[in-house]
């Protein structure tokens, strides 16, 4: 009898497990979880369509460093292997056309500019194809898979002089962590095999981002720049077209265009072009002929601002990527038809590339999983995960995301992704957490993707709060009408919104109203300042890397320029109205009126929002007795890389809110 009981107790034991879901006893992610974090990126599929060569990298927490390698998967049969050894920073990998060969780029050593390799997929190891002193900024295969364009930025002419300590700098729009001369990078050709290394352009120009040959070999087609200054001159890139017999370029699109891809059949070539002048907001694809550079067609049916796009087999149309709502979607958009949203399930879509047989390869985004590579197979609407090295997730406990719709005052509802504390019960109050995406021109997603983002949710959730990441006026995840209503009030506009946002949430009856945190990165951080300054009930805030004040920020940053153009129209900084027009939208301005426990949070050089702006904010607060805490990371950039770094911002972050909410 005792037996038969202990044998019924085990038995509905095991039942009991079978039916629980995999996550009841799942734990939710802590910091040190996130040092386990397995990227993918940069998905290339072979010309034949079987294989699909990807970027994958791993935390080397010891060294401080994230180390990548390529690995290749069959398509078919999900088998895999890397196939770079002993590579530092691995990036960029490009078939070549004929298949029989693979490209990348690569150092030999920590900190040495990255240089072009080729490794044969019969075997062998890498072949080292340039050594240009500055590095390769990209390159294309020529179309006989015999040889390569690359750009490189060009030496110094003056680096003896500099040698010599003759090092002034003469400035024009750089930021004000500029401490050397930039030069402008220009287009060179050059053997697999390493041989016959010939310079293309020349100038006081510039040529930026992918280059893309003629199917012929004639002629190399780039987007180009009237300097070096990539971000300060933004909004002055323009496609051309390199002659190479000729030795002449010529402009191919009129007006501002970038991101260039050239058609199979060389036809036509697909750019980005800002439907208002400023490639900040709202941009468009438009596809322009290569003989006058004429439209033939466009991509502004969809309403949405374009991050990225490739061709179609055959030209046929183009795959076009863009936010909606609180997903990252794709589009198959063709000259003639509405355009057609892929629906792939729970999986999101970015960095799509396109095989001749139609199979696409992509990076795959979901709610509850970190990145993974997946794979479209030709006339499938059911994607593949080719990899799955983000597998130790399924032992832990995501919170559950759910999209969040509220009424803004422009007559039209917002929508954001809301975190739930994990353990939720319903009936049950708990804190909120407002995490506000930067950019300002982005929209947060409800995937896991990235640290500052998905995954500083997930620690949240996991310590049990709401998060809330809302989508203001000017994210571009609703059309050109809602991005464009943050021109003129790129502070006040979305602060209205997301003051709205929390209203809504508190009416749901889930919120702990004594405990509502509002916190963000960059734009995100700028409306943090604002927000405390427009409203007493945070509990705390958390203000990274903000713009705190715009004049500052028209002067000092590396965006100057086309920052004032698309945020300020027709207003100079210099200017007592302009002043006054700027000053009315920096948190800065409304100091008086911050009551809140702030945490400022900034790398001691980041070019894009300088870090003065902080120190103001910070000695204003302190000198009025309000409870603040500033911590510098000694780092450049604007949010730091390293993983240390990353988990030392989180720690903050984190333990800020934490403080505040005992």
């Amino acid at each position: 009898m005792l037996v038969r009981r202990v044998l019924f107790a085990l038995a509905l034991g095991a039942c009991a497990t079978l039916l629980l879901p995999s996550t009841a006893s799942a734990k939710g992610l802590n910091y040190e979880d996130l040092r386990k974090i397995v990227g993918a990126d940069s998905p290339q599929l072979s010309p034949d369509g079987t294989r699909v060569v990807y970027v994958r990298s791993t935390i080397n927490w010891k060294q401080n460093r994230r180390d990548t390698e390529l690995v290749l998967v069959d398509v078919h049969a999900g088998a895999s292997r890397t196939i770079t050894h002993d590579r530092i920073d691995v990036s960029m990998p490009r078939w070549s056309p004929d298949g029989a060969a693979l490209a990348y780029l690569a150092s030999s050593e920590r900190d040495k500019p990255a240089q072009l390799y080729v490794l044969p997929m019969n075997g062998g190891d890498s072949l080292k194809v340039t050594d240009a002193s500055n590095g390769i900024v990209s390159y294309a295969w020529r179309p006989d898979s015999q040889a390569f364009a690359y750009v490189t930025p060009n030496d110094n002419p003056d680096k003896k002089a500099v040698e010599k300590h003759l090092d002034s700098v003469v400035i024009t729009d750089q930021n004000y962590l500029t401490r050397v001369q930039i030069q402008p990078s220009h287009i060179w050709v050059v053997n697999a095999d390493g041989s016959g290394t010939t310079r293309l352009t020349d100038g006081t120009w510039s040529a930026a981002g992918t280059v893309w040959w003629s199917p012929d070999a004639k002629r190399i087609y780039y987007t180009r720049l009237p300097d070096g200054l990539y971000f300060g001159h933004l909004t002055q890139q323009a496609t051309w077209v390199h002659d190479i017999a000729a030795k002449s370029d010529a402009l191919l699109v009129p007006g501002v265009s970038a991101n260039g891809v050239l058609s199979h059949d060389g036809s036509a070539v697909a750019v980005s072009v800002p439907r208002h002048g400023s490639l900040f907001l709202t941009n468009d694809l438009s596809i322009r002929s290569t003989a006058d550079g004429h439209e033939l067609w466009n991509a502004t049916a969809i309403d949405r601002n374009v991050h990225g796009f490739t061709w179609l087999p055959h030209d046929a149309g183009m795959i076009v990527e863009t936010n909606d709502g609180v997903r990252a979607v794709a589009w198959l958009v063709k000259p003639a038809g509405a355009a057609q949203k892929l629906d792939l399930g729970d999986v999101d879509i970015v960095q799509a590339n396109v095989a001749p047989d139609g199979g696409i390869a992509f990076v795959g985004q979901r709610r509850d999983h970190y990145v993974e590579i997946f794979y479209l197979a030709p006339n499938s609407a059911t994607p593949k995960a080719l990899s799955n090295n983000n597998a130790w997730i399924s032992n832990y406990q995501a919170a559950r995301v759910e999209p969040f719709e509220w009424m803004t005052d422009l007559g039209v509802k917002a929508i954001g992704a809301l975190y739930y504390p994990i353990g939720y019960t319903a009936g049950k109050t708990y804190p909120l957490v407002m995490d506000i995406h930067g950019g300002p021109i982005s929209t947060s997603t409800w995937d896991m993707t990235g640290v500052e983002n998905g995954m500083l949710d997930q620690l949240l959730a996991a310590r049990g709060y709401f998060v809330f990441r809302p989508n203001y006026r000017g994210s571009d995840n609703m059309g050109d009408a809602f991005l464009q209503a943050i021109v003129g009030d790129m502070a006040s506009g979305p602060g209205k919104d997301n003051l709205a946002a929390v209203d809504a949430l508190r009416k749901t009856g889930m919120i702990d109203e004594s405990r509502i945190f509002v916190s963000g990165w960059s734009g995100g951080g700028l409306q943090t300042s604002w927000l405390v300054g427009h409203a007493n009930f945070w509990r705390a805030a958390v203000s990274g890397a903000a713009v705190n004040d715009q004049y500052e920020q028209a002067t000092l940053s590396d965006i100057n320029e086309p920052f004032n153009e698309a945020f300020f129209p027709n207003e100079s900084p210099f200017t007592k109205a302009g002043r006054a027009a700027y000053d009315a939208e920096s948190p800065i301005t409304y100091v008086d009126a911050m009551k809140t426990p702030l945490l400022i949070l900034s790398d001691t050089r980041d070019q894009r929002v300088p870090v003065p702006q902080a120190y103001e904010l910070y000695h204003a607060l302190k000198q009025r007795g309000i409870p603040v805490q500033f911590t510098a990371f000694p780092r450049a950039g604007h949010f730091p890389t390293d993983p240390v770094g990353q988990e030392q911002v989180m720690r903050a972050w984190v333990g800020w809110i934490e403080r505040w909410s005992k």
